[in-house]
């Protein structure tokens, strides 16, 4: 009979700590993350999310934490390899997530925009089309594919734009 009350009254206790507390590890590990984050402590912030998705992978945190690790490896720390594994684990594990169609572009966009590998690029902007076609990045990612490979001066939006900011300069200048 003691054995039989002893478990749910250990699971009862273990409750009442977790509330006593507050919020669950992994909603404390994303609010670390973020607060890293904001501190400009990168590495920290990268290395938050990952634990949460560790540790918690079944989480409805984990797959923001694996797209905000991804994010902060290309933004912040520059490492486009790392980043992308961080954007591959959402679109594997976590496929009808919010992150997951965002992660995909990022995929992309880091093939194209920094490792400069237009094969990769447009092998992820096509799997995104076939995976999220009315997804709202639909028009960016269509965008990209058309300008993939191609010098900012070889692209007549964004050389004009470059043209009237050397034009503000010089009237700042003057």
């Amino acid at each position: 009979m003691k054995k039989v009350l002893g478990a749910p009254l250990t699971v009862v206790l273990i409750l009442a700590m977790v509330a006593a507390c507050g919020k669950m590890p992994d909603e404390r590990l994303m609010e670390k993350g973020k607060k890293f984050e904001a501190k400009g402590k990168f590495v920290e912030a990268a290395a938050s999310y990952e634990k949460l998705a560790k540790l918690y992978s079944k989480s409805p945190f984990a797959p923001e934490a694996l797209y905000r690790a991804g994010v902060v490896y290309a933004n912040a720390l520059q490492k486009f390899p790392e980043a992308i594994s961080e954007f591959k684990k959402v679109v594997q594990k976590y496929p009808e997530s919010k992150s997951a169609a965002p992660s995909q572009f990022m995929i992309g966009f880091i093939y194209a925009n920094s490792i400069s590998d237009t094969a990769k690029a447009r092998e992820a902007y096509t799997t995104f089309l076939k995976k999220y076609p009315d997804h709202e990045l639909v028009s960016s990612v269509k965008w990209e594919l058309a300008h993939l490979g191609k010098n900012i001066n070889q692209i007549p939006e964004l050389k004009n734009i470059e043209n009237s900011s050397d034009k503000e300069k010089v009237k700042v200048e003057r």
